[in-house]
């Protein structure tokens, strides 16, 4: 660009200093004006000699490609190549913001690739993280269902072998009807002795279970005929939390 506009410059001044040099010699001199006459109106032959001499030292006009209308004075061809040099300034600053603009540009698809790839990434590591979680919810649900299966198995045995809440009230309540008869006709004092005993040798919940199926006045005076009132405590507390049957 630099070498182009220097050209243009230079082919400027040129055409100026050829078109300068063009008009100069093309001006009419005075000798060639001033043409002596004789008397008889014939020039005289001084005046043709040197017209003569004159036309045979003129030199021959620069050949130019194109001439102006008018002569192009120096300050115009400076004043051109300060606007051609203003030009290429304007073109220069141009082109540093054009690449500034590229180079912006640039970092900004930098940026938005980066974020791709972080996003990408985080996806990734979320993905990873649900197929964790679906592993250990499987993982968890086959836990449950063989604990269920344990459980059943165990209820099952429990069963079977009447180690279960149910057969264990079932065995004491039959145990506490062969009894409550005789328990019936004794005493106040001699029945609260009796469930003292029973109470001191681990058999509370039969203590009480026998006494539950005593009538309500014969309640009553049993416990009011114990010397401990922290069986009698106990004793209540029991008849509290067992259905009546």
């Amino acid at each position: 660009m630099k070498s182009i506009l220097a050209a243009i410059v230079t082919c400027l001044i040129l055409f100026g200093v050829s078109a300068g040099t063009t008009k100069f010699f093309y001006q009419p001199t005075a000798d060639e004006d001033a043409v002596g006459e004789t008397r008889d109106g014939a020039p005289s032959i001084s005046t043709a000699a040197a017209s003569q001499q004159s036309a045979d030292h003129r030199p021959t006009a620069v050949p130019v490609a194109f001439r102006p209308d008018q002569a192009v004075s120096v300050e115009a061809v400076l004043q051109m190549s300060d606007s051609i040099k203003k030009m290429e300034q304007q073109l220069i600053d141009r082109e540093q913001r054009v690449r500034k603009e590229e180079l912006r540009v640039k970092l900004l698809f930098d940026d938005l690739a980066t974020e791709q790839d972080e996003l990408r990434a985080f996806s990734e590591g979320i993905d990873a993280k649900v197929d964790l979680l679906n592993q250990l919810t499987g993982t968890l649900k086959t836990t449950l269902d063989s604990l269920d299966a344990r459980k059943a198995e165990l209820t099952t045995l429990a069963k079977e072998t009447g180690s279960d809440d149910e057969s264990k009230q079932t065995e004491l309540d039959n145990k506490v009807n062969d009894v409550k008869s005789w328990f019936a006709n004794l005493e106040a004092t001699q029945a609260a002795d009796y469930l003292k005993e029973f109470a001191n040798n681990g058999k509370l919940e039969f203590a009480a279970t026998l006494l539950q199926k005593m009538p309500d006045r014969q309640k009553s005076k049993i416990l009011g005929a114990m010397s401990d009132p922290i069986l009698v405590d106990q004793l209540i507390d029991a008849l509290a939390i067992r259905p009546k049957k």
